[in-house]
């Protein structure tokens, strides 16, 4: 029901139709089991009496089989609600969290599959201003040169981490103005509320400027051994910390001189939009097929398979005997996902099926029953 459902959405996705969504917040069941026992018995040698009281019996009893009868018998009855809500549609509508991509990043999920359903683009803007935009859409001509800038920082270490932040708070202060804008205990007070003290400013005044620490996650790039590469091609923003080169020379200097990248994440709805692009794309004339060899860290459980890096594969009006889903398309074709050869279509629905159920959150699923199905 849910991975057909999925599939469904995409197909519609692919054809820029409304998608819509079911859900079964409650299932009741009940089931009874009644046992009988029974004996047959088998007479030799004379025809049976009807009436054991009265009459002898001619013959004799040559064997007895005992038994037991089973009879099963169940019921249940479930509520189908339709997530046709703002509270739903707004999460739905909304760009993933960061730390909702930090989910999902395992050994056993390559990093390619995982970064090519969330990642919608990829800017990178010049130190003169002139930006250019990698779009992830394997419609669009410029696809193979978002692949190649995904692998690229792919390789050199991009993830999500949890990364320490700061923000000044207000203008520098010496300890007077501190002591009359936040009371005697300021010191005390900024400690537990994890505001650091910086001290700014010439050596010959105690000025102090006050920075809220904090931990948010992102997605960036540790600092490495390809640092040097990285900040040629991608600027020193990409990176979760300060490198020492800019410790050193200054992080506003560097600024000027560097480029600026840009990595925008998508809402779950765009992942099914994307996907609905992926299966455009294959069934098309000529059919182009959307692949991910892997990285260095990949894990593959698909080897020596056919399709073995495909992203999404979608067979149109193949009779199959088990596939892994398959629906009919408003056009009146089947259309199915293989259990063989699938390469990592049926991750991709595991993982969009996740990324779905992130989205029920309390108020997204109406109050129960809705309609009460038996």
């Amino acid at each position: 029901y849910q991975i057909n459902s999925i599939f469904q959405n995409i197909l519609r996705s692919s054809e820029n139709r409304p998608v819509s969504f079911l859900d079964m917040p409650t299932i009741n069941g009940s089931g009874s089991i009644s046992v009988n026992p029974y004996a047959s018995a088998f007479f030799s040698g004379g025809i049976l009496p009807y009436n054991a009281a009265y009459l002898p019996i001619n013959g004799g009893l040559n064997s007895v089989t005992p038994g037991v009868a089973f009879s099963v018998g169940n019921t249940f009855n479930f509520t189908q609600s339709s997530l046709d809500n703002d509270v739903f549609w707004k999460g739905y509508l909304n760009e993933l969290p960061v730390e909702m991509v930090k989910y999902f990043e395992h050994n056993h999920i390559p990093k390619e599959v995982l970064f090519s359903l969330v990642v919608d683009e990829i800017i990178i803007t010049k130190p003169n201003g002139e930006s250019t935009y990698y779009i992830n859409n394997p419609l669009r001509p410029e696809y193979p040169e978002f692949q190649k800038r995904m692998y690229q920082l792919i390789n050199y270490g991009l993830g999500a981490y949890l990364v320490n932040t700061s923000q000044k708070i207000g203008p520098p202060l010496s300890v007077n103005d501190l002591k009359a804008t936040y009371g005697e205990r300021v010191f005390e007070l900024m400690k537990n509320a994890g505001i650091v003290l910086q001290r700014v400013g010439p050596t010959s005044q105690l000025t102090f400027q006050p920075i809220q620490v904090s931990k948010n996650h992102m997605i960036c790039i540790k600092s490495n051994k390809y640092e040097n590469f990285v900040r040629e091609e991608f600027g020193n923003e990409i990176f979760c910390q300060e490198t020492l080169e800019q410790e050193v020379k200054g992080q506003n200097a560097l600024k000027k001189n560097q480029p600026k990248v840009e990595i925008r994440i998508r809402s779950t709805n765009n992942i099914f939009e994307f996907l609905g692009q992926v299966i455009k794309a294959q069934l098309a004339d000529p059919p182009y097929l959307v692949t991910l060899p892997p990285t260095a860290t990949t894990f593959n459980s698909n080897k020596k398979t056919a399709n073995q890096y495909a992203l999404f594969i979608v067979e149109k009006d193949k009779p199959q005997v088990r596939p892994f889903a398959a629906v009919e398309g408003l056009d009146g074709s089947i259309y199915s996902i293989p259990s063989q050869d699938g390469g990592y279509s049926a991750m991709a629905i595991k993982l969009l099926s996740q990324f779905m159920s992130l989205q029920k959150i309390p108020g997204s699923i109406p109050v129960s029953p809705s309609v009460l199905l038996k």
